[in-house]
């Protein structure tokens, strides 16, 4: 979601601009912050206006509201404008700390209300009148640093979401920044897992509801990057698109004495594609034999046949098993082939590893069962369904056979992926009609005596493909030489260079070194853009998207 924000003097006279004249100036504003949440994605606005109004701004600031909101949600399925507690009806800046009779008026303008930090269950208690159904639409600010007299905050937080709940109001949590900022940055990813444990109970889960789930549990960042097990670029990256569904938080103790525990968080030391991977460390007891962590909430009304695959690898000398399993709804009229019942009363499964991959699913299951690079394995799994829910995802580890021993195990899990099985049949898409727009040249420095400098490219590349089939894009390029001679084709084909990540069809290229073209000759960069398909597979270099660039250095 995006913030208008204004303050100070400087605030003022903006919404004096807007606001003071007439219905044109604060819908041409609208219309823009409508457009600017199309373009970005945001999931809608919320507006701060931390500065006093003239009554003439103040009055029409209602206008705006139903104008923004009216217009957001024709252009933006499911947006919302939030309108924060800071000026009154009367135009001055008074924060209230709750839903009141000098704010009532933003909030019947608009999708919601997001209160200042300062309250007190009192607040909450008259509220409740105030917002009548729509307790949801009322958001309780809660800062995470504390300041000012709040309820919680830090490592508190907790305490201010449960009186929040106890009154049926929704939250809205500013600066849970303070972990990073304020805590020691070694132990931020515990940091952070402690800090959203805390608020677990609180919050609403957000399941996966559609097919294909895959996810490598990359952060968007990380001291390298890797594709499929194969490391390609060393050094810290940060792009946030790049970022990929993410576990159910939590340590999972096992009932009974306690000596069963598993414990989950993300880590930058290794990863099968992207920056991350999932660690996972537990310990399973004597007399027990496995122990499972849920990972994934799922309301999948699933296809008759589908797929999973698990991609990990178990880090020292330990021999646990390690599978995944699943839970279904419906299990009136849900009847499930292809798996190992744990529980004939349970709707808990484990599917059943397979051996030998249908020959039709050859570009998706070719790796199943198979040592990969770097120490990973992947085990592919096939489960008929018919009527049935899928709601949970669990990887569980179970002790060798014949052991009787207390076990300790690490493991860190690279990818898990469930698809339709129809959907690995169905052709995929091509990359079509790559362009390059927005060309500027640049000489670069001389790299030494007697030799030509070089140049720098940047452009536009744009291309055709449908999103909802893709995780990403990855953009190579072929530099050539720019010397070679005339007709003459290079001894074997040039291996592409990495550029990077879009995750739309577009991508701006800054700066690129490529040799600069010979005396009477072309010089040629190719740029091929390559689809990763959300089933993971990898897509022939044939069948990648491409458009090239002859270049000529100008005449004397």
């Amino acid at each position: 979601m995006g913030t208008f924000i204004t303050e100070w003097k400087k605030g003022e006279q903006l919404c004096e601009a807007f606001l003071a004249g007439d219905a044109r100036s604060h819908q041409a504003v609208a219309d823009q912050l409508v457009l600017m949440a199309q373009f970005f994605r945001f999931d809608g606005w919320l507006i701060n206006i931390e500065n006093s109004l003239s009554l003439a701004a103040v009055g029409n600031l209602p206008h705006f509201l139903r104008y923004l909101t009216a217009r957001l949600h024709q252009q933006v399925p499911r947006g919302l404008v939030l309108w924060y507690d800071s000026v009154v009806s009367s135009g001055q800046l008074r924060w209230q700390d709750e839903l009141n009779q000098q704010n009532r008026v933003f909030f019947d303008s608009c999708d919601g209300f997001f209160t200042n930090y300062n309250w007190r269950e009192e607040h909450l208690e008259r509220m409740l009148g105030q917002a009548g159904e729509r307790l949801a639409d009322v958001y309780v600010g809660v800062d995470v640093f504390a300041r000012g007299s709040v309820v919680g905050g830090r490592f508190d937080t907790d305490k201010s979401l449960e009186l929040i709940r106890k009154h049926g109001f929704s939250a809205a949590l500013f600066a849970p920044g303070w972990v990073y900022e304020c805590l020691e940055k070694a132990d931020f990813f515990q940091n952070q897992d402690k800090f959203w444990s805390l608020l677990e109970r609180y919050l609403p889960t957000h399941s996966i509801c559609s097919l294909p789930f895959v996810t490598s549990f990359c952060l968007g960042m990380g001291t390298r990057r890797v594709c499929y097990g194969q490391e390609e670029a060393v050094g810290p990256w940060y792009h946030p698109n790049a970022q990929e569904i993410q576990p159910l938080f939590g340590e999972h103790r096992l009932e009974g004495d306690g000596r069963g525990w598993v414990k989950t968080h993300c880590c930058l030391a290794d990863a099968w594609n992207g920056g991350s991977s999932l660690l996972i460390r537990g310990v399973i007891p004597p007399k027990v034999g496995n122990v499972a962590v849920r990972l994934f909430s799922l309301q999948v009304p699933v296809p008759p046949k589908i797929f999973l695959s698990l991609v990990y690898k178990l880090e020292g000398p330990s021999a646990v098993g390690v599978a995944l399993e699943l839970t279904t709804g419906d299990a009136g009229s849900c009847h499930v082939g292809g798996i190992m019942m744990l529980n004939e009363t349970s709707s808990r499964h484990s599917p059943r590893p397979l051996r030998v991959p249908p020959t039709k699913l050859a570009r998706w299951v070719g790796r199943c069962g198979q040592q990969l690079s770097g120490g990973w394995v992947q085990r592919c799994y096939e489960v008929s369904l018919r009527g049935c829910l899928l709601q949970d995802l669990f990887v569980s580890f179970s002790r060798p056979p014949g052991s009787q021993e207390e076990e300790n195990f690490t493991c860190r899990l690279g990818e898990i992926q469930v698809v339709d099985a129809n959907s690995l049949l169905a052709p995929l898409p091509q990359v079509q009609a790559v362009t390059i727009s927005h060309v500027r040249w640049q000489a670069a420095a001389s790299e030494g005596e007697g030799r030509p400098a070089g140049l720098r490219l940047s452009c536009t590349l744009h291309w055709s493909y449908l999103l909802p089939h893709v995780r990403c894009f990855r953009v190579h390029c072929c530099r050539g030489t720019g010397g070679g001679s005339p007709g003459r084709g290079l001894s074997e084909p040039e291996k592409p260079t990495f550029l990077g990540l879009a995750f739309i069809n577009r991508y701006r290229i800054v700066d690129l070194a490529v040799a600069p073209a010979g005396p009477g000759r072309d010089g040629r960069v190719e740029f091929l853009v390559e689809p990763v398909p959300k089933e993971g597979f990898l897509v022939p270099r044939a069948e990648w998207g491409r458009a090239a660039m002859l270049y000529s250095m100008p005449r004397t």
